[in-house]
């Protein structure tokens, strides 16, 4: 085997529509990546479910690509770091077999009445579960319900990672931030379900090497050696940390597939507070947690759009379009709600519109407003935050959408603060979780130190500010009337 020169560490995530697979040096440099899409079944309003399956056959695909970039570097990858969406359930047996087909995700709505039941039974007690009406343990009681025979014969209920941990290692396991939500089961909740905690993955820190990756998954992806894979985080950690916000009072966006905002705080904020503004919150790294919201549709309703054109319009001749039209897109107003509304005002039920056209309105206004709607949502999320107490001056921020420079212009603009831009990804956040469960840093604000590198900032434009707050005044109004809180 070729002698091991400079160490390559291996980042994967599995995103809500991509999976990833990135090698980056100790500085975090970017070495080679692959890609692969999957996609996510929406069988009926409210649903949303992927093939584990899927999962497999995207991170290997995405795997094979990047060993095949890397070339003869193969042979300097020595660690593998996981990071991976969530909330979902797959029920599987000994072997770590799926025994359904499908698994909810976290978009999927369908359980938010056991979510509710689980609330009014045994309490707020689950910290740390994402949202505390649609998070494992609401899911994992629709399943038990809706397919008691499969539920009885299941040896584990696993989260997304938890599973791919299984795939990649053969162990049983998960962590923190993933679907634990803490150090301990919280038994209550799952004796509700009518789980036991021996039907459960032992919890591990998330910086813990679980285990090596097996053999005949190493040869389907064409890995030269077993690598020691750490547990890792789930993807909005894993992209948090790529930001290097590790300090209390640290606030990201991430604009993806969906929207998300996180802060860093140093103490979770009370179950009441997180239930009545809707808001998720998990263990995070160094003892610090995570609270935020979510947007349902943010790139994927910029997608939409494009898809929606019969002359296949690509997403650079829209962002091109869309910039010719003027801030407040012509008195064109859409609503993102494609897959319902999320924070602080969750509404699985509304539906996405457009108002104010006109015969004047041309398709770089309808793109527009598109852009700005997820920016007022994300200006709605914010101020709900900062009215929590938790301050922000500026933002830091990734994800796909971050890529268009108007869009970022946009957001800057609404949100009235600097964005300062990274392009990295969850997949350098997996890597820094391998380089320190590895032990190439001795901690996480050493790893942060050498591996994170903002690439620009976004200012504000003072007059575009001041024309926006009046913008988002109505929108305001125009989205109180039509979609009324429930």
């Amino acid at each position: 085997m070729p002698a091991v020169h400079e160490p390559l560490l291996l980042g994967l995530d599995l995103g809500t529509t991509n999976a990833k697979a990135a090698a980056y040096t100790l500085q975090g440099q970017l070495i080679a990546a692959g890609i692969a899409t999957y996609p996510t079944h929406y069988l009926q309003a409210g649903w949303a479910e992927q093939r584990p399956a899927d999962w497999i056959a995207a991170l290997t695909e995405a795997t094979q690509a990047l060993v095949t970039a890397l070339g003869p570097r193969k042979h300097d990858l020595v660690a593998l770091g996981l990071a991976a969406h969530g909330p979902g359930v797959v029920l599987v047996d000994g072997q770590g077999q799926p025994l359904l087909e499908t698994s909810p995700t976290w978009q999927d709505m369908r359980c938010l009445a056991q979510g509710k039941w689980l609330i009014d039974t045994v309490g707020l007690g689950w910290a740390g579960q994402g949202m505390p009406d649609n998070s494992f343990p609401p899911k994992l009681r629709w399943i038990v319900e809706h397919h008691p025979a499969v539920a009885k014969q299941a040896r584990y209920a696993l989260g997304i990672k938890d599973f791919l941990v299984h795939w990649l290692t053969g162990e049983f396991a998960t962590e923190p931030t993933t679907t634990a939500g803490g150090d301990v089961w919280w038994e209550p909740v799952f004796a509700a379900c009518d789980w036991s905690l021996d039907r459960l993955p032992q919890i591990a820190p998330a910086h813990t090497v679980i285990g090596r990756v097996r053999a005949m998954v190493a040869e389907a992806v064409g890995l030269s050696a077993a690598l020691p894979v750490v547990m890792g985080i789930n993807d909005g950690a894993a992209a948090t940390l790529s930001m290097g916000a590790i300090q209390p009072g640290d606030v990201v966006l991430t604009l993806a597939t969906a929207g998300v905002i996180r802060a860093v705080l140093s103490a979770p904020p009370s179950p009441a507070v997180r239930l009545a503004h809707h808001l998720f919150c998990w263990p995070y790294v160094d003892e610090q947690w995570i609270v935020g919201g979510q947007l349902k549709a943010a790139t994927s309703a910029l997608d939409w759009f494009a898809q929606s054109h019969s002359d296949q319009v690509t997403l650079d001749t829209l962002l091109a379009q869309a910039a010719q039209s003027p801030v407040g897109s012509r008195g064109v107003t859409f609503f993102p709600y494609l897959m319902g509304r999320g924070s602080p005002h969750p509404d699985a039920k509304a539906t996405g519109a457009f108002l104010g056209l006109t015969m004047n309105t041309g398709r770089g206004d309808l793109a527009r407003a598109v852009l700005e709607s997820v920016a007022y949502e994300f200006r709605t999320l914010l101020d709900e935050l900062v009215a929590l107490g938790h301050p922000c001056t500026a933002l830091q921020i990734s994800g796909g959408g971050t890529r268009s420079s108007l869009w970022r212009q946009i957001l800057a603009d609404v949100l009235a603060r600097p964005l300062v831009h990274y392009s990295a990804d969850s997949t350098l956040g997996a890597a820094m979780m391998a380089a320190v469960g590895c032990g190439y840093y001795d901690s996480m604000v050493a790893s942060v130190a050498q591996m994170v590198h903002s690439a620009d900032t976004t200012l504000a434009s003072p007059d575009s500010v001041v024309h926006y707050a009046a913008a988002y005044g109505d929108y305001q109004q125009q989205r109180d009337q039509l979609y009324p809180r429930r």
